[in-house]
């Protein structure tokens, strides 16, 4: 697949943001029908089984982005793939891998929802804000690419 000029990295970066958008967009509109009192919240013995739920999930969730996508790295830069190949594999494991803390973070969300209980909110912000620190960059690619500057110019 032939990328034209700022394409792979510029697809990628609008890929990142339209995710964290959707992810900000429902916190936002959670914290204010909870803070507005909009919606009842759930029976209150629901709130501890959620609690241990949303830990459990977002520990799967944190622990399978990072494994998944160091094994998937790893087959990518040992095979012989073409540079298309492996931006387009590496373009996939970072889609599995921000879908994976999606996860987790709109299941906090729901929660905060669902019971009104503010740790919830704090632990989507908390996985929002580690999904930023994932975004693609042109050094990121380089680097777990294994890379040079001639490789990654001609991928943007």
């Amino acid at each position: 697949m032939q990328y034209r000029k700022s394409g792979y990295l510029s697809a990628l970066r609008i890929i990142h943001l339209a995710l964290l958008t959707g992810q900000c967009i429902m916190l936002g509109i959670v914290l204010f029908l909870v803070i507005e009192k909009k919606m009842p919240p759930a029976d209150r013995s629901l709130d501890k089984i959620l609690q241990v739920t949303a830990l459990a999930v977002t520990f799967g969730g944190v622990y399978g982005a990072i494994i998944t996508a160091k094994k998937r790295l790893l087959q990518i830069n040992s095979s012989d793939m073409s540079l298309a190949e492996k931006a387009d594999q590496y373009r996939i494991t970072n889609i599995i891998q921000w879908a994976l803390l999606e996860g987790a973070s709109l299941f906090s969300i729901i929660c905060f929802l669902l019971t009104g209980n503010y740790a919830f909110g704090a632990l989507a912000a908390v996985l929002i804000a580690f999904f930023v620190l994932l975004g693609p960059s042109r050094l990121k690619i380089m680097l777990q690419l294994q890379l040079n500057d001639q490789e990654v110019d001609s991928l943007q």
